[in-house]
């Protein structure tokens, strides 16, 4: 679930009071959920929320389907590299841009951040984390579990997307994450 995620919030979100009626049924999944999270009830359903109007809505306008993260690794591992940066530069062209364009608008570099930020919050990608380097530099790591080759689809998506708006981040990779520097 979401409680124990790294979920980036706005700070000055802005909260409205509404009911409504759900099953007794969901209404106790969602309870035993907040318990396990350690988190109340209300910040679990907020979640829910954030994530439906901020991923879910679009997983189906943008054509995408959901899929086991061991196997989209597997796929990944039996591939060889040069077919995983070739389908991860088509994903970042195509799908990737229209997905940037249709949530924001238009394509940038502070809206490819915030794509990827969805893309690792509520993709399933991985864990997202920002800092700022000692020289001031914006330093986005991009962490995951998909092995060597999970990296080698993330450098490529990151650079071709990045290519797109005509930026060009100092880019590195490890095999369990891809270092972005702005």
């Amino acid at each position: 679930m979401f409680a124990d995620s790294s979920i980036r919030t706005s700070k000055s979100k802005k909260t409205v009071t509404r009911s409504f009626r759900i099953s007794e049924e969901s209404f106790t999944a969602l309870e035993e959920d907040a318990r396990h999270h350690n988190v109340s009830l209300n910040t679990l359903v907020d979640q829910l929320f954030d994530a439906h109007a901020n991923y879910e809505r679009f997983l189906e306008k943008m054509g995408m389907m959901r899929m086991a993260k061991l196997t989209f690794r597997r796929i990944l591992d039996h591939t060889d590299p040069e077919g995983v940066a070739t389908a991860a530069t088509l994903h970042a062209k195509d799908q990737g841009k229209v997905a940037a364009i249709s949530k924001y608008g238009e394509l940038n570099v502070s809206n490819i951040l915030d794509g990827l930020t969805v893309m690792f919050t509520y993709g399933g990608w991985g864990e997202f984390h920002e800092t700022r380097s000692s020289h001031g530099k914006r330093v986005i790591t991009l962490m995951h579990d998909l092995g060597p080759n999970g990296s080698i689809y993330l450098h490529n998506f990151v650079k071709t997307i990045f290519e797109e708006v005509a930026f060009e981040p100092k880019i590195s990779t490890t095999d369990q994450g891809v270092v972005i520097e702005i």
